[in-house]
């Protein structure tokens, strides 16, 4: 295995592992792989740093119900690895739940010996489609 499998291996296990996570609700776990200076921009444009992304999360204003986060490519820079991939989930944000289909870019940020994730982007490739509202 080449060092080039071996990092798109590593990536891809971090955004498996964040995507149990989410699915989960363990937000104990966001803490080791969320970078502390994360930027996490959603589909809508909307934009969060870690504090304000957990607290939307413990507070229950995201629940993600479905999650399926295929990745494309990773590639590596230095210290930072960038996966490009597509998104379907189905979430409860603000009390409505939606089906999203999105496309995704993340940074990934070697800190020590641990990936964070460092930039999360979502990119609609379909309109959201609202489910049921609250």
């Amino acid at each position: 295995m080449t060092h080039n499998d071996q990092i798109d291996l590593v990536i891809r296990t971090c955004e498996a592992q964040r995507s149990a996570a989410m699915l989960g609700g363990h937000l104990d776990i966001f803490s080791y792989l969320f970078h502390p200076d994360l930027t996490y921009i959603h589909a809508t444009g909307v934009v969060d740093d870690l504090k304000s992304y957990l607290e939307k999360c413990r507070s229950r204003e995201f629940i993600y119900h479905a999650l399926n986060h295929q990745i494309d490519n990773v590639t590596r820079v230095g210290d930072l690895a960038i996966a490009l991939g597509e998104m379907v989930t189905i979430v409860t944000s603000g009390g409505i739940r939606k089906h999203l289909h999105n496309r995704t870019l993340t940074a990934w940020q070697k800190t020590g010996e641990q990936w964070q994730l460092l930039v999360y982007q979502a990119t609609p490739l379909k309109p959201a489609v609202v489910l049921e509202t609250s």
